[in-house]
């Protein structure tokens, strides 16, 4: 959705003749130095390959090995995997290249060391599945005012990435197969960085938070990370999960001519059109405005030898089969507030189109069947609106139930069900900070509340924003705040217990659901809460990922 706005955001920083030299086994890097948001000089490589180029016959294949190289790799260029350029889907142009593995290593300082032993960050970006890059909310200039490492990475997004005929021919979850390449190559150079491999926390907000989550299901992706930190985003989440996928990878076949009853065929065919054409398609896969939010994403996959999620996360949550290390995740008061963004212009056309719209404003197009659709729609505009008419209290509505479909369902889910099941520590919080810049501002939609995203425009974009639009003041509040949020987010890094001017952010346990809730610099405390939102309604639609339905439903 912020594709452009966060390409220009990230490029500040300069190239110096002789930056800092680091030695891997695939070959010597130099890179450049930049300046943190308190003005630290601290060292940047941008642009390092960790996998082969996903091109030609690898194209919808599991990432493999990079090459080594010859000579010093520069690296002081940043990539963008393909997508659609435009993620309010206005038009079908693309940006970026299908050659786009890459990821970014930040050290803290000047002169690199093989003895520093720093704590790793290593960063997923979000954006649906569906856009996004190393550049997307995920600047390091922060984070350089920490004494620790940060990597951030491109793995492939959309169709390129999550493509799947759910079967062994593209079984699908290329990107994440790309994010677990990512970590075994942190694994086997971070050491040259300065970077200890022993102590490497994965982190994301929205897809990106879903994804780190999804990390804890993969038996491959165990000893690659130690900690977890999602923001905004759990494998609980209705839109984690991918449901059609075969449908959808047959239509593209047919739009494109290459429709055939065999999967290698039509697959085969399909590595021959050109990737900008391709990416093109993804347009015709949203319904209303740009919605659903992902219609390429994870899936539950054959087994095979590349499998990296065989396995529904909901169902190994009960069965006790999940990555048992510290988990951090929280999300936004008002993370409903992003559909006001998603839908802009079409928001006041909800009520007059809700039979038609709502199975894709709530992502039951696939998991609900054809006869149950209408039913479905008034039971959700019947326990939300009531009689409530447009515009304020309607609108406002909305937004609450969106939030807990989308984001607060799936959230709390997750948290209860993970402390149940693993003896490391679960950390959950409520973000409510209202910055003086926030997303909505940014689009002009003009709501209050702290929406989904706020958290992570304060914690990444702050300095470059004031850079790129020198109108726009952060007040000496928003600044504590996001000293304070990297304070939380470093003190569980590096100890692994969040701290924060003497708040003690207690865990959750089986028993009590307490979370902290973060208002301001200065009001950070701890809240029981044991309902955070009205998941036994969601439950009771007897949606294809709900508990009480999931084996019943057949295959659409």
């Amino acid at each position: 959705m912020f594709s452009f706005l966060l390409v220009v955001l990230y490029a500040r920083g300069f190239v110096a003749e002789n930056g800092p030299f680091v030695l891997t086994s695939l070959g010597p890097i130099r890179g450049f130095y930049k300046s943190s948001f308190h003005g630290r000089k601290f060292s940047a490589f941008e642009g390092i390959p960790y996998a082969k180029p996903p091109v030609g016959d690898l194209r919808f294949e599991p990432p493999q090995n990079a090459s080594p190289w010859n000579g010093v790799l520069n690296a002081n260029k940043q990539y963008i995997c393909m997508q659609l350029e435009n993620a309010m889907i206005t038009d079908d142009a693309t940006i970026g290249t299908e050659d786009c593995l890459y990821l970014n290593v930040y050290v803290p300082k000047t002169q690199i060391s093989t003895d520093d032993n720093y704590d790793v960050i290593v960063n997923i970006h979000g954006g649906a599945f569906m856009f996004g890059s190393s550049t997307s909310y995920a600047g390091p200039c922060p984070l350089m005012d920490r004494e620790i490492i940060y990597v951030n990475i491109n793995y492939r997004v959309g169709l390129l990435g999550f493509l799947s005929t759910e079967d062994n021919v593209v079984p699908g979850n290329n990107g994440l197969k790309d994010q677990q390449q990512a970590l075994k190559w942190v694994q086997t150079h971070i050491k040259q960085f300065g970077g200890n491999p022993k102590s490497v926390t994965l982190m994301g907000a929205s897809a990106g938070g879903a994804a780190v989550h999804l990390h804890y299901f993969s038996p491959k992706s165990k000893g690659l990370f130690h900690r977890g930190i999602s923001q905004s985003g759990t494998a609980l989440m209705s839109w984690a999960i991918q449901d059609g996928a075969a449908q959808k990878a047959r239509k593209l076949a047919t739009i494109l001519n290459c429709e055939d009853s065999n999967t290698q065929t039509f697959i085969k065919c399909l590595k021959g059109v050109p990737a900008d054409k391709l990416v093109k398609q993804t347009k015709l896969f949203y319904q209303v405005a740009r919605l659903p939010v992902s219609p390429f994403a994870p899936v539950v996959e054959v087994e095979s030898e590349s499998s990296f999620l065989t396995k529904h996360p909901y169902k190994q949550l009960e069965d006790s089969e999940v990555n048992d290390i510290p988990w951090l995740t929280w999300v936004t008061k008002d993370e409903g507030n992003l559909v006001s963004i998603i839908l802009n212009k079409n928001l006041n056309e909800v009520e007059t189109h809700w039979a038609a719209w709502a199975e894709h404003l709530f992502d039951y197009e696939y998991v609900c069947l054809e006869t149950k659709k209408h039913d479905v729609s008034e039971r959700i505009k019947s326990f939300y609106f009531q009689n409530e008419q447009m515009p304020k209290r309607y609108t406002s509505l909305l937004l609450k139930s969106f939030g807990d479909r989308l984001i607060n369902v799936g959230f709390e889910t997750a948290v209860q069900m993970q402390v149940k099941v693993t003896n490391s520590s679960v950390y959950a919080a409520i973000y409510g900070y209202n910055a003086g810049v926030t997303l909505s501002t940014i689009f002009g939609v003009g709501l209050e509340g702290t929406t989904h995203g706020d958290d992570t425009l304060l914690l990444h974009g702050i300095d470059a924003i004031q850079s790129m639009f020198p109108h726009i003041q952060f007040s000496k509040n928003d600044v504590l705040m996001k000293d304070t949020l990297l304070d939380l987010l470093t003190s569980f890094v590096i100890n692994g217990k969040p701290q924060c001017r003497g708040v003690e952010w207690k865990p959750l346990t089986s028993k009590s659901y307490q979370y902290l809730l973060i208002n301001n610099s200065d009001n950070i405390s701890m809240s029981e809460i044991p309902e955070l939102s009205p998941k036994g309604f969601w439950e009771g639609l007897n949606l294809r990922e709900n508990k009480l339905f999931s084996e019943k439903l057949p295959t659409l």
